[in-house]
């Protein structure tokens, strides 16, 4: 049951320049309305958030006995949406291998945008107008970096929550695969953060680096996905395999428990096969010279093989158009979001009955652009 409503206080934040040798605008973003953030304390759920009013921006906790009982409620009040949800029964490590479904979406580095995120569900008729699963049988692959940049990526992470049971329940998948910048923020690494959730960090008393540990629901939640996953013949990663991570010999399954084991922890503390896996130039989550197109056709032929995958999906390096590279075995999906949406477009990834198209909000198809 609920036992109280804790406090309310209010925070004024003043603009504050984000770090230049990291992007090239300013961060002028405050505390504003975020969460809800769920925390386990002892026996207790904790549930915080920031809720604007005016120009204030005001805390908000609640405490509960039983997570049973917790409805959460995400508002966003620069597009006036809201969505409400309840925790999921039980939280299960991922499995990484699956048949192709009929219908997939692919979906990567949204980065807190959730204008462009709802914009391409709807367009892609993955959800309805009220954020509810309408994809039945379908896939929804979301291909990392989900986090930093954009000022609603606790939104974002939650319908993705919301829709994983909802896709569940009808017989669909959600995929939420690990990108770098999801391991950035499990270690507790604030270089991309913006402004806005340290100052709510701040107001709702919870250090960022606590919100995704192994004591919140987001944190716990992510620590069952996978870095690498196969659906039908396609391997799907963030910034893809290199030849020196398929010449590990190592198995998915194998990279994807090295993934969760030593998510958070710093690089220093791996062993030889995690460093791989976690490189900064070739491990999985970072690896950029497959979307470059600079690879021999000898190593991306030994990469696919080393998957047992005839092509591979990546993100985090970004492309003009959805892209495919090395004859069609190489696809790039990682695309300018947020200058698309601000022209009134997304695009990405569709597969429909073992055909590729690129897709744009609108429900437009078109045949890749080929490299």
């Amino acid at each position: 049951m609920l036992l109280k409503h804790l406090s309310c206080i209010i925070l004024l934040s003043l603009p504050w320049t984000l770090r230049a040798h990291e992007e090239n605008y300013d961060d002028r973003s405050r505390a504003d309305a975020d969460g809800p953030h769920v925390f386990y304390r002892g026996q207790n759920v904790v549930v915080k958030s920031v809720e604007r009013r005016d120009t204030n921006a005001i805390a908000r906790t609640q405490v509960y006995t039983s997570r049973k009982m917790v409805v959460l409620t995400c508002r966003i009040p620069e597009t006036g949406d809201e969505f409400s949800f309840k925790l999921h029964d039980t939280l299960l490590v991922e499995p990484d291998s699956y048949e192709m479904p009929a219908r997939l979406l692919a979906l990567s580095d949204i980065e807190g945008n959730f204008k462009a995120f709802k914009a391409m569900l709807l367009g892609a008729k993955v959800m309805d107008e009220k954020f509810n699963w309408t994809f039945g049988k379908g896939h929804l692959v979301l291909l990392g970096d989900y986090f930093d940049r954009g000022l609603n990526v606790t939104e974002c992470l939650w319908l993705a929550y919301k829709l994983e049971a909802e896709a569940h329940a009808a017989g669909g998948k959600v995929h939420f695969i690990l990108g770098n910048h999801e391991t950035l923020n499990l270690e507790g690494n604030i270089q991309y953060v913006r402004r806005k959730y340290l100052e709510n960090a701040a107001l709702i008393n919870e250090e960022y680096k606590r919100w995704y540990d192994n004591n919140s629901e987001l944190g716990r939640w992510l620590r069952t996905k996978n870095a690498v996953e196969k659906i039908g013949n396609y391997v799907f990663c963030h910034g893809g395999i290199s030849p020196e991570l398929a010449r590990t010999g190592m198995s998915l399954s194998e990279i994807n428990r090295l993934t969760r084991h030593y998510l958070g922890k710093s690089l220093e503390s791996m062993n030889e096969k995690a460093k791989a896996v976690f490189d900064y130039k070739t491990g999985i989550f970072w690896y950029r010279n497959a979307a470059k197109n600079l690879l021999k056709p000898q190593e991306v032929a030994d990469v696919l093989k080393f998957a047992g995958a005839s092509k591979m999906i990546v993100a985090h390096t970004l492309q003009p158009d959805v892209t495919a590279l090395y004859n069609g075995t190489v696809i790039c999906i990682d695309l300018f979001h947020e200058e698309n949406i601000r022209q009134g477009f997304v695009k990405t990834l569709w597969m429909e009955e073992g055909a590729l198209y690129a897709l744009d909000n609108r429900g437009m198809k078109s045949t890749l652009n080929l490299k």
